[in-house]
């Protein structure tokens, strides 16, 4: 093995994927990707309805929880991520969304230069092909990342969409575009019934070429620094200390868990909190590891003996057979479904300039983390709060970079966020009680029906509360001093080093993060080679 490189990249989630490739398309370019985990060789990473099963898989999984949590009562909740070729682009819900648009406005007026929506829709526009929108202004249809309609949905999102649309909230049409209020179908990165991750889109193309080396099983522990410069990475593999050098740069693409842990293990950070684990501090960041927020949510479950839902049952039974039939043969069927296949966006109060609460659909029961396929039929809404105000930090457990980061999201530590909650829980139930329901004949198992009244319902909300895996801001970008990375995600005071992933979000955005980060991977490519940035799209709504 080479152990000198121009580029190296931690952590092969979706931007090292995304990085990977465009890094190495010039031959002149010689590119290190490392990945903790195993390759993404298991079925499960590749049947999109295997989804649940990949979340606390024992391999393919970290295994991450959060700390006790003051404000539910020193709950600690699972924080699923991928330890696997690809990362949580290997594990994920494969929910193709963006972001609202003034999310990327508010990140440019925070001083982050160059990071408008109109400045970075060419970036998710370049990273597109989209087999339904490919002729609209806002999508792609030559990019290496297929986006799709899900090929047959579930008979209750239909009954879902009916309900909604028959208290007048709004269809919309395209999530993606300028505005995404409404309610629809949403469409996921699966094509020909699997999966599209960054390892399918990004690297499978092209792991081939002779200047790309790609690491998995190989743990980073820590980037060699010199002189206030990063000229290396240190790396555990099968227990044997490794070390690779750049001549270039090492963009950490290790997510909002992994980069800030990196970067702690190295010596930048807190100083004070390292030297008291016995870390040399090299460089004084404070902001490492804060300001980490994740989107809140919580379910409103029904049950029913309908069995038009996903789920095993007795009943369903021949159909769940003919169902494994059809995939193996033609690819199609429910097994080809991420299963969340309808969502809607709102605004839970007026005056506000954007919805602040996206609800997911799922046509089916809640599964158990031992079990990951539903057991018996119904459906559920899962409100998601899109814009906490609630912040917290990770930080390091020790100075072992085999143990785990401590992961301290601080959930509805703002009563704002509680009060959002209670408002989106209120709505779920006036959707799910809507006439287009009645002839399931359901029964709400979640809260029940007992609670109505908000104290009730705020302690079901601290007892079942839990995130929808989308951590971000660990690395936070700004135009201050005090930020860990500039707007072009070099990190403060250090040369030759950036951070490239969900970590360096001023702010989270409001719905699903992987598309924002393969939008900030292929702006970061630019930035690393030096190429002139696309001129920005201006599109008249």
């Amino acid at each position: 093995m080479d152990t000198t490189y121009d580029y190296i990249i931690a952590g092969s989630g979706t931007a090292g994927c995304v990085l990977a490739n465009r890094l190495s398309k010039d031959g002149a370019n010689s590119v290190c990707l490392i990945e903790a985990g195993p390759p993404d060789t298991s079925p499960l990473v590749h049947v999109p309805a295997a989804v649940g099963a990949l979340l606390f898989h024992k391999k393919m999984a970290w295994g991450y929880k959060t700390a006790p949590q003051a404000a539910l009562g020193g709950r600690e909740i699972p924080v699923p991520r991928g330890r696997v070729l690809g990362g949580c682009s290997s594990t994920n819900g494969m929910v193709y969304f963006r972001g609202q648009p003034q999310d990327f406005d508010d990140w440019s007026g925070m001083g982050n230069t160059g990071w408008s929506y109109r400045e970075v829709l060419p970036y998710f526009i370049r990273s597109e092909k989209n087999e339904q929108f490919g002729d609209s202004p806002y999508h792609g249809k030559d990019g290496p990342m297929v986006v799709s309609d899900v090929n047959r949905y579930n008979p209750l999102i239909d009954t879902f969409l009916a309900a909604a649309y028959s208290l007048g909230y709004p269809r919309c049409s395209d999530f993606n575009a300028a505005d995404p209020n409404g309610f629809n179908t949403r469409q996921g990165n699966i094509h020909n019934g699997r999966r599209v991750s960054g390892v399918t889109a990004y690297l499978d193309p092209i792991k081939y070429r002779q200047n790309l080396k790609i690491l998995t099983n190989t743990l980073v522990t820590r980037i060699i620094l010199k002189q206030g410069r990063a000229v290396g990475l240190e790396m555990n593999i099968a227990g044997a200390i490794h070390k690779l050098t750049a001549r270039r740069e090492i963009i950490l693409a290790a997510g909002a868990f992994g980069s800030p842990q990196i970067l702690m293990l190295s010596g930048i950070g807190d100083g004070q909190e390292l030297q008291s684990l016995g870390i040399v501090v090299q460089h004084e960041l404070r902001e490492v590891g804060r300001n980490f927020h994740d989107h809140p949510a919580i379910g409103i479950i029904m049950k029913t003996e309908n069995t038009e839902s996903y789920g095993v049952s007795l009943k369903a039974f021949p159909r769940g057979v003919w169902n494994v039939i059809e995939y193996l043969l033609f690819r199609r069927g429910p097994l080809a479904s991420n299963l969340f296949e309808a969502m809607g966006f709102l605004r839970t109060i007026e005056g506000l300039d954007r919805p602040d609460i996206q609800f997911v659909f799922q046509p089916a029961t809640r599964p158990t983390p031992r079990f990951p396929i539903p057991v018996g039929h119904g459906y559920a809404m899962n409100p998601v709060l899109l814009y906490p105000k609630s912040r917290g930090r990770v930080t390091l457990a020790s100075p072992d970079p085999h143990a785990m980061p401590v992961i301290d999201p601080n959930l509805l530590a703002e009563q704002e966020d509680m009060e959002t909650m209670i408002r989106a829980v209120r709505m779920s139930r006036k959707i799910l009680n809507a006439p287009a329901f009645d002839r399931y004949a359901s029964v709400e198992r979640l809260p029940g029906s007992e609670r109505q009244d908000d104290e009730s319902l705020r302690d079901y909300v601290r007892q079942y509360v839990a995130t929808v895996h989308h951590p971000v801001s660990t690395c936070r970008m700004g135009g201050d001093a005090t930020s860990v990375v500039d707007p072009e995600l070099r990190v403060r005071g250090i040369e030759g080093l950036r951070v490239a992933d969900a970590s360096i979000f001023p702010r989270i955005i409001g719905g699903n993060t992987n598309a924002a980060v393969v939008m900030v991977a292929e702006k970061a490519s630019d930035l690393i080679l030096g190429l002139p940035s696309p001129e920005p799209i201006d599109i008249a709504e």
